[in-house]
């Protein structure tokens, strides 16, 4: 394992440029990158957490239930109903940018043996991928539904991720692939829904939420929460078999990527609170051309990841300076200047 202080930005994104050129490219992102616009998500699964240790299981669907809602209301903003300068406005051009400078990468890919392709794995429910790569008219996203005509509901296919997608020349028929990115939410999303709990189809995060009366009311919110399709895995165990599948159907997706040749994993945001994939990704490690490059926020983060990695060889953890973070303004000050020259940066 090895841990880089971020001292010298420029440096640090040569670095990680000469690992990206030769990749598969992968990202792991938590609740850490909706920030400021969403709490992270560990603290509320801590507190269910705390009502299912004490039996309390009404309890912890209701602060699930209530939790779901406040990220179905924050959608309502997106993409147009915010203020410019509030929380979701700076959220959602946080991953604007990040998701510009991935398309630019992929479309100046000098190895031609490697896909114009990106992973895009997370744990977030929100739709701020979605939003910001709908702005990217060149990005292709692909979140896994079927969008075939005639398939109405768009039903959830993880069979799809991974297409590649090329456009042909009119005179030479020369082909070119399109920069694209699979969006693989492992814990569901508020746009996610349950059909008669046997599968999961697309569709308007719910806009109608229980008033305090009816969530004191213990069946009328486990009936909320089974119209939805979000996973949380401390209570997993009292959710639907589809959801179930579905989970675990994603991290073999996660753990399949990982076990790719040169496969590159950028984390941030993410804590690796979620066991299996802390497992899955400690496992991974024993492929030696992998390599994970994790952003922590503070120098305590930093720390914790250490105990995390410290038998992993093929880590390196990108730290900040004494008193400072990585943010998300850092991490797409990083990935701006990947593949532009000194003077590009400076002018």
């Amino acid at each position: 394992m090895e841990i880089l202080e971020l001292n010298g930005p420029e440096k640090v994104a040569r670095l990680l440029e000469r690992y990206i050129q030769s990749a598969h490219l992968n990202f792991l992102f938590g609740s850490g990158a909706s920030m400021p616009a969403i709490d992270l998500a560990g603290t509320v699964e801590q507190e269910i957490d705390q009502h299912l240790a004490a039996s309390e299981h009404d309890e912890a669907n209701k602060k699930a239930l209530t939790f779901i809602e406040e990220l179905e209301y924050q959608h309502g903003f997106l993409p147009a109903g915010y203020t410019e300068g509030d929380d979701t406005e700076i959220t959602l051009q946080n991953y604007l940018h990040f998701l510009s400078s991935i398309d630019r990468i992929l479309f100046e890919r000098k190895n031609i043996l490697l896909p114009r392709q990106a992973n895009i794995f997370t744990t977030n429910y929100d739709e701020f991928f979605e939003v910001a790569a709908s702005l990217i008219p060149s990005l292709v996203l692909n979140d896994g539904f079927n969008r075939r005509i005639g398939n109405s509901g768009f039903e959830y296919a993880p069979e799809l991720f991974f297409d590649r997608v090329y456009r042909s020349g009119t005179v030479y028929q020369h082909q070119s692939e399109i920069p694209s990115v699979n969006l693989v939410k492992v814990h569901g999303s508020i746009s996610w829904k349950r059909q008669d709990d046997e599968k999961i189809t697309l569709g308007e995060p719910e806009t109608v939420q229980l008033s305090g009366v009816q969530k004191d009311n213990p069946q009328d919110v486990r009936d909320a929460l089974a119209k939805r399709a979000v996973i949380l895995p401390n209570m997993r165990k009292f959710e639907s078999t589809l959801l179930d599948r579905v989970y675990f159907d994603l991290l073999r997706l996660y753990s399949n990527a990982m076990e790719m040749e040169n496969a590159l994993l950028f984390v941030f945001g993410f804590s690796f609170a979620d066991e299996h994939i802390l497992d899955i990704t400690r496992r991974a490690m024993r492929n030696p051309t992998a390599k994970v490059v994790i952003f922590a926020y503070s120098q305590n983060g930093a720390a914790d990841f250490e105990k995390k990695f410290s038998a992993h060889r093929n880590v390196l953890i990108i730290k900040p300076e004494e008193g400072q973070h990585i943010g998300f303004p850092e991490l797409n000050s990083l990935f701006h200047t990947i593949g532009v020259t000194p003077e590009e940066i400076h002018d």
